[in-house]
């Protein structure tokens, strides 16, 4: 309890979008919608006859809503989520190369993920579930190097859309800091 209190208290994360004005509200929800239309449609063009990219993608999409909710977090920062998904993709694509059971290449995939990600301050909660997508996957080993330029070409979409996004929500301070 000692050690507790010499650390002093955490202070939670405000989340922004707690109590917010019904008005406001439906202008988020209609903003992210929209973005999530257009990365949906943009989906199609960048993954061409690789069907099973369609899976990685699942969470650069949750990266833009997480990042127009809330821009103010550090992980919304757009080099940061970047630099989680580059770490993330090499990470979860080269694994998927290796033929040992999925559990044992889960379990390195979440450590190694993780390590990388606070070791190198770049911590992005939805680009930690990459690993894992191309885990669940089979692909073609001459695919990883154009599956992980699609996965970066659509995260980069994604922070540019969140920009536009935020922007037009008028969170024009958006982003405070690139890094």
């Amino acid at each position: 309890m000692g050690m507790i209190r010499r650390l002093g208290r955490v202070q939670p994360i405000t989340d922004t979008t707690e109590r917010m004005p019904v008005g406001n509200l439906v202008s988020l929800v209609f903003v992210e919608t929209l973005g999530i239309a257009i990365i949906l449609g943009s989906s199609r063009l960048l993954a061409g006859e690789l069907d099973f990219i369609h899976t990685l993608l699942i969470a650069p999409m949750v990266s833009f809503v997480l990042i127009v909710a809330q821009p103010q977090l550090p992980g919304s920062r757009p080099f940061r989520v970047l630099a989680a998904y580059a770490s993330a993709g090499i990470i979860g694509i080269g694994l998927a190369a290796f033929t040992w059971p999925i559990t044992i290449r889960g379990i390195i995939a979440a450590a190694v993920t993780l390590f990388v990600m606070y070791l190198l301050g770049i911590f992005h909660a939805p680009a930690c579930a990459v690993p894992f997508a191309a885990l669940l996957l089979s692909f073609e080993l001459l695919d990883a190097p154009r599956a992980y330029v699609i996965l970066m070409t659509y995260t980069a979409l994604v922070v540019v859309l969140a920009i536009m996004a935020n922007r037009l929500l008028g969170y024009r301070s958006y982003p405070e800091r690139w890094w």
